[in-house]
């Protein structure tokens, strides 16, 4: 597995997948558990409840025998029946519906969920709708009717493999629906030919909302011109290989504006309803954190004074200097230094559900503890504005897919509270992590610029950046046009940059995943109630 699970952990997953399966689980089930991916116990569940499900509807020998011969109607049929499997369980227990729904996976598969959108009734997880709909729009009618024939069959593996097997022999023939993995100039056409009209703002979804009130361009320093008006960004001089292919898209929002005052408290009333149970734990951590943070407030006293609270220990003094000593003494408190903390928060798609809100209240409470004591604290998330690239991806696409054209997605930074706005005035926009419709993809290496420039201009004498994310930097369009590490490559430059010249001292937290391939001072935790303990060590750490 990705990341050491505890043996308890792997054993309860481990049970409840043999009794998901039922008689027909194989003798070597934990076996196969052991080989899952998954970075989290949540990932980990769904993999084991897949597994279960194939086992306990899904017979090899029937697939087999009607699998199709050619290998892009294999794929095809395939999918199909991935789907089948998937629908089978969401419709059987709302268990098993919540982490396949949580943890669809991370393949381009968006016939898989097409299909599992048509035989289930539900929609595809967020992830998977753009890839779902690209899908749906180049498939004709005929097809999609064959579909929801297809849904009226789910539980005869047999009458399902013979109609799956048909369809998928004469959509191969019609539609080039499998990409080849090698060709980025198909793979970002079939992204980018589908989408005819411009997209609502986001926060929007059918673009009935006024424009948003504050926004403005991602400063990235001078751009040159392309064809057909395309802008490109140069390196920003920490690795010579990246740019943006245009940053006209690119936005700092704040979070008030990416949603009406009425949807910001719903979702606020929501977290406050959903993490009551949560809140005292966390809460007991960041009064650890406060009594850490006061003892640093020393204080001292200030002898032979002319006023002051009377020192019985110089009277002896006063008398024989026949009055002239000074006899009193004044506590004082030397001051804290002068500190502002940033919490920057992935705001990608993987963060959807449980994650954000454990995240949105462990940011609250100790957002707070930091101001009560004196500390300001600035809370930044980062996305992007659309899945798989969006404008940028569809003008690189427009002007005949020049070679190594960059970042192809368009950033989405928000600021969620100012360092120095109260936090009693910034705690309504807190419920922006609950908004679904924002969560798309991370491209960490320029939110931790964009974050670290906005340090760089205050003036504290000690300045903290503190990361939390779920994983490696993920956009699929510009990975797909200049390589998976390009992304990476770029975050690890970044972070190398501020930890070797800049006075901002710098750490992560990875949820599920290690990060310390990225940051020197770098925490791993297995799960996102972790936050809490983790945020406290690192604070306490960075603080003292």
């Amino acid at each position: 597995m990705a990341g050491p699970f505890p043996a308890s952990a792997v054993e309860a997953v481990g049970a409840c997948t043999r009794a998901i399966a039922g008689p027909r689980a194989s003798q070597n089930l934990e076996a196969r558990l052991a080989l899952s991916d998954a970075a989290t116990i949540g990932g980990l569940r769904a993999f084991g409840d897949r597994l279960a499900i194939r086992q306990r509807f899904h017979d090899e020998a029937v697939h087999q025998a009607h699998q199709p011969a050619e290998k892009r109607a294999a794929d095809l049929f395939a999918a199909l029946e991935d789907a089948r499997l998937d629908a089978l369980g969401v419709q059987w227990l709302a268990g098993v519906a919540r982490n396949l729904l949580a943890h669809p996976g991370a393949q381009n598969d968006g016939l898989r969920w097409l299909a599992f959108e048509i035989f289930s009734g539900q929609p595809a997880p967020g992830s998977k709708n753009a890839m779902a709909a690209r899908v749906r729009a180049a498939l004709p009618s005929s097809l999609i009717d064959e579909l929801r024939a297809l849904g009226a069959v789910l539980d005869d593996q047999r009458r399902f493999g013979t109609a799956a097997s048909a369809w998928a022999e004469q959509a191969a023939l019609q539609v080039p629906l499998v990409e080849e993995p090698g060709d980025t100039r198909k793979q970002i056409e079939l992204r980018t030919r589908t989408v005819t009209r411009p997209l609502p703002d986001r926060g929007d979804p059918g673009g009935t909302r006024a424009p948003l009130k504050k926004e403005r361009r991602i400063a990235q320093g001078p751009e040159t011109g392309t064809a057909a008006g395309a802008s490109v960004a140069p390196s920003d001089g920490l690795d010579s290989g990246y740019r943006a292919y245009t940053t006209a898209h690119d936005r700092v929002v704040s979070a008030v504006d990416l949603a009406s005052r009425e949807e910001l408290a719903q979702f606020r009333a929501k977290l406050d309803a959903e993490l009551t149970s949560v809140r005292s734990l966390v809460a007991r951590l960041a009064k650890r954190l406060l009594r850490v943070l006061m003892a640093k407030q020393v204080r001292e006293w200030r002898f032979d004074l002319d006023e002051g609270q009377l020192d019985g220990s110089r009277l002896a003094r006063l008398i024989a200097s026949r009055g002239g000593a000074k006899p009193f003494k004044q506590e004082s408190e030397s001051p804290f230094p002068s500190t502002v903390v940033t919490l920057l928060i992935d705001h990608s798609g993987s963060m959807r559900g449980r994650p954000m809100l454990i995240a949105a209240l462990t940011v609250e409470i100790f957002a707070r503890v930091l101001e009560r004591c004196g500390v300001k604290c600035e809370v930044l998330g980062f996305t992007t504005r659309e899945w798989d690239g969006g404008e940028p991806a569809r003008e690189w696409a427009a002007n005949g897919y020049p070679e190594q054209p960059g970042r192809l997605n368009a950033l989405e930074h928000i600021v969620i509270k100012s360092a120095d706005v109260p936090w009693r005035r910034a705690r309504v926009a807190l419920g922006l992590f609950l908004h679904d419709e924002m969560l798309k993809e991370n491209i960490d290496g320029e939110a931790l610029q964009w974050a670290h420039a906005r340090l760089l201009q205050r003036s504290e004498s000690r300045r903290i950046l503190v990361v939390v994310s779920d994983g490696t930097p993920m956009d699929e369009a510009t990975m797909a046009a200049n390589g998976h590490e390009y992304l990476e490559g770029h975050l690890q430059a970044v972070v190398r940059d501020i930890e070797a010249r800049s006075p901002v001292r710098l750490a992560a937290i990875g949820i599920g995943h290690n990060v310390s391939s990225f940051y020197r001072n770098a925490t791993r935790i297995a799960k996102i109630e972790q936050l809490g303990p983790a945020l406290t060590a690192k604070l306490t750490g960075l603080l003292s």
